[in-house]
C-alpha cells in the first residue's frame, strides 16, 4: 500500500505542477533571463509540494489510525487519498480558472463571496452552470481514484522501480530558504522576480531586512500603504437648517452598468430625462465592484474605509440626515442587502422593516420589474406631507444579463453564459453576442427608468424630487484581456453614468473628471447641511460648479489614483512584495523607465492619496503610515 500511495501522490504532484503553469508567465519569464527562469522553476516545484501537505497530513493520519484498528484495510486510507488529492487538484484547478478571468486567486474577497448569505446568488448562475461544477467535481475525484485503482492493480516493483523520498524533507527546507531569501535579496535591489512571484499561488514572502542591513544593502522597496484605525467620521456634528419645503429624493442605481450604454438607442428614455437634468460623461466609480462603489457614492469616501466602517457597524452620515428630518423610508434591491454587507455599513441605521428584497427572486429582470412596482407603490402610499426618501439595486445588467423577449434591440446573443464551460479563449471569440446580451440587459433597465420618469412626470412630483441614476461599477467585455469587473481598473471597469436631476438647476453636460463621492456633497448642501463638505466626505459640490483634479478608486487590497494623465495601484494592507503598477490615464502601458518617471513625480499626489485615507481616522490612534 505504501508504495502505491507514493505513486499516487507522485503523479498528483505532476497534474498540480501542470495546473498551476496556467498562471505563470512562462514566456515573458524565459526572455527576462537566467535568474527569473530559475526562481519561477524553483517555486512552483516548492510550492506544488506546498498545495499537497493537507492532502498527504490527512491521508497519513487515517492510515495510521486504521492500521490500529483493521491493519489489513487499506480502504479507508485510499478514500481518504482519493479524496483529498481530488479537493487539491480540484481547488488548483479553480485557482487557474480564477486567475485566467479575473486575473486573481483565492483570497479575501473569495472567501467572503462564498461564506456572506447572498454571495454565491450574486454570481447569477444559471442551472447550466451548476450541472457543469457538479460534472467538474465528478470528474476531479473520479480521475484520482481511477489514478489510484490502476496503481493498485497494475503497479509492480519489477516493471516501475520503487519510489523513494527519503530526501525530499531536507532538500525542500534548503530550497525553501534559498528560495524565499533569494527573493528578499532581489526585492531589494532589481525587482526582476515580482512578476513571477504574483503568478505562483499564494506565494508567501520573508524580508530579512535586519539580516540584509546587516549585510550593508539599502532597500530601494516602494512605499506600501497601510490603514488603520478608529473610524473619526464625520469630524464635526453634521448641523443643518430643514428646508421649509424638503426634496424628497429617488435614488437608482446599477449593476455593472458602463458609461457608454447612456445613449439615445440603448437607453431611450434615460437619455430623455438626462436632457433635463446634469449628466456626467467622465464619472468614476470608487471601486470596480459593487461593494466599494455603492458605498462610494452614499459616504463620499474613498472605498478602502468599508473595512473599518463594517467593523463598527458605522452607516452613512445621509441616512442619519435623512432620518433626523423626518424622512419617510423604503429600500428596494433585486439582490441582497447582506451582500455585500450593506445592512452593516451604509444602511446599518435603516430599521429592517424598511430593507426590501423579492422574497422568491426568480431572473433579475423580473425581480427589477416587481421591486418598480413595489417603490412606485411605496410612493403611492407615502404621507404626502413628508418628504420621502426611496432608494433602488437593479439587477438585470448583471452576468447573465437579464431580459425578457421585448427587451432585444442586439442580436445575435448568447442564450446562456455557462460559467463552467468559460475560459478565456471562448470568451474572446464569442465576446460579441456576449456583449449583445448584456446590451439587451441595458435595454430592460431603461425600460424600467422610464416606469418611474413617467409616474413622476404623471404625479407631478419632478417639482419638487432629486432623482440619481447612477451605476455601481462599469463591465468589460476584453477590451483589455478580462470580462465583467473586480478585476482590473481599466475604464470599462470603472467608468459609469451619473445623472443628477434637481429642481430648479439647469440641465448641463459635463466632461470634467467626477467620481461617485461627488453625489454625497452635492445633495448634503441641497438638505440643509451648513457643514463644509470635507467634514464628511473627500468629494466635491458638482452643482455648484467644484471640480476635481484627481480621484481614487479601490478594491479589496488595492487603491488606484486616476488623474488625466496615470493610473497608479497600491497596496493597501496587502503582500508588502506587490508593487505600485502604472498605466497612462487612458489605461495604455508605461515602458519600465517611464513608470519610474510617473511614481516620481506624482510622489505628491500619492502623499496627498495617503492623507485622504487616514483623514476619517482618530489622529492618536491612526495607523496610516508609509514604509
Amino acid at each position: 500500500m505504501q508504495t502505491t500511495l507514493k505513486a499516487y501522490f507522485f503523479i498528483t504532484y505532476l497534474i498540480v505542477l501542470w495546473l498551476v503553469s496556467e498562471s505563470l508567465p512562462i514566456a515573458s519569464t524565459i526572455e527576462s533571463g537566467w535568474l527569473p527562469i530559475s526562481f519561477m522553476l524553483i517555486a512552483t516545484l516548492l510550492y506544488g509540494l506546498y498545495y499537497l501537505l493537507p492532502a498527504l497530513g490527512i491521508t497519513a493520519l487515517v492510515r495510521f489510525i486504521s492500521q490500529r484498528i483493521r491493519p489489513n484495510s487499506v480502504r479507508p486510507t485510499y478514500i481518504a487519498a482519493v479524496l483529498t488529492g481530488g479537493i487539491t487538484t480540484l481547488l488548483m484547478y479553480a485557482n487557474a480558472k480564477l486567475f485566467s478571468l479575473y486575473g486573481m486567486f483565492f483570497n479575501g474577497f473569495i472567501l467572503n463571496l462564498v461564506i456572506t448569505p447572498g454571495g454565491i446568488e450574486s454570481l447569477g448562475g444559471s442551472s447550466a452552470s451548476d450541472i457543469g461544477f457538479a460534472l467538474i467535481v465528478f470528474g476531479f475525484i473520479s480521475s484520482q481514484a481511477l489514478i489510484l485503482w490502476l496503481l493498485h492493480r497494475y503497479y509492480l516493483k519489477k516493471l516501475t522501480p520503487n519510489l523513494s523520498f527519503k530526501w525530499l524533507p531536507a532538500s525542500a527546507i534548503i530550497a525553501t530558504l534559498s528560495v524565499h531569501m533569494g527573493f528578499a535579496l532581489d526585492s531589494y535591489s532589481t525587482n526582476q522576480l515580482n512578476e513571477v512571484a504574483q503568478s505562483v499561488p499564494f506565494y508567501q514572502t520573508v524580508s530579512a531586512r535586519g539580516f540584509f542591513k546587516k549585510l550593508g544593502f539599502t532597500t530601494q522597496r516602494e512605499t506600501k500603504l497601510k490603514v488603520k484605525g478608529k473610524l473619526n467620521y464625520p469630524l464635526n456634528p453634521l448641523q443643518f437648517n430643514k428646508p421649509a419645503k424638503p426634496y424628497n429624493i429617488i435614488w437608482l442605481t446599477s449593476e455593472s452598468w458602463r458609461a457608454d450604454t447612456l445613449d439615445e438607442k440603448v437607453m431611450p428614455h434615460s437619455w430623455e430625462f438626462a436632457k433635463n437634468a446634469a449628466r456626467y460623461t467622465r464619472n468614476y466609480s470608487t471601486g470596480n465592484g459593487t461593494r466599494m462603489g455603492v458605498f462610494g457614492m452614499f459616504t463620499g469616501l474613498p472605498g478602502n474605509y468599508w473595512f473599518p466602517f463594517l467593523e463598527e457597524r458605522r452607516g452613512a452620515a445621509l441616512i442619519e440626515v435623512l432620518q433626523q428630518q423626518d424622512y419617510q423610508m423604503s429600500l428596494y434591491t433585486s439582490a441582497k442587502f447582506s451582500y455585500p454587507e450593506f445592512d452593516k455599513t451604509i444602511f446599518s441605521k435603516v430599521p429592517s422593516d424598511h430593507l426590501h428584497e423579492i422574497a422568491k427572486p426568480t431572473s433579475g429582470w423580473e425581480s427589477d420589474r416587481d421591486n418598480v412596482t413595489n417603490l412606485l407603490s411605496f410612493i403611492d402610499k407615502r404621507d404626502p406631507k413628508k418628504p420621502f426618501f426611496t432608494f433602488m439595486f437593479f439587477e438585470s445588467p448583471h452576468a447573465r444579463y437579464y431580459f425578457p423577449p421585448e427587451s432585444v434591440i442586439a442580436t445575435p446573443y448568447r442564450d446562456d453564459l455557462n460559467y463552467a464551460t468559460l475560459s478565456k479563449t471562448a470568451l474572446r471569440n464569442e465576446i460579441s453576442p456576449i456583449k449583445n446580451r448584456y446590451i439587451n440587459s441595458v435595454h430592460h433597465l431603461d425600460m424600467q427608468y422610464g416606469r418611474i420618469f413617467d409616474y413622476l412626470k404623471t404625479h407631478q412630483l419632478l417639482d419638487n424630487t432629486i432623482v440619481i441614476l447612477i451605476g455601481d461599477h462599469g463591465e468589460e467585455f476584453m477590451e483589455h484581456g478580462f470580462w465583467g469587473h473586480n478585476s482590473t481598473f481599466v475604464d470599462p471597469q470603472v467608468r459609469t453614468p451619473l445623472v443628477i436631476y434637481a429642481p430648479g438647476f439647469q440641465p448641463l453636460v459635463s466632461d470634467e473628471m467626477t467620481s461617485h463621492m461627488d453625489v454625497i456633497p452635492t445633495i448634503m448642501p441641497l438638505l440643509g447641511v451648513t457643514n463644509p463638505s470635507s467634514d464628511y466626505a473627500t468629494g466635491y459640490n458638482l452643482l455648484a460648479g467644484e471640480k476635481r483634479s484627481h480621484t481614487y478608486i479601490s478594491d479589496w487590497d488595492k487603491v488606484t489614483y486616476v488623474d488625466n494623465d496615470v493610473k497608479i495601484t497600491q497596496p493597501v494592507n496587502g503582500k508588502s512584495f506587490v508593487l505600485m503598477k502604472a498605466s497612462k490615464g487612458n489605461d495604455e502601458a508605461l515602458s519600465n523607465e517611464a513608470r519610474k518617471l510617473v511614481l516620481q513625480t506624482k510622489q505628491p499626489a500619492l502623499m496627498q492619496l495617503v492623507q485622504d485615507l487616514s483623514k476619517f481616522f482618530k489622529k492618536k490612534e491612526n495607523k496610516s503610515v508609509t514604509q
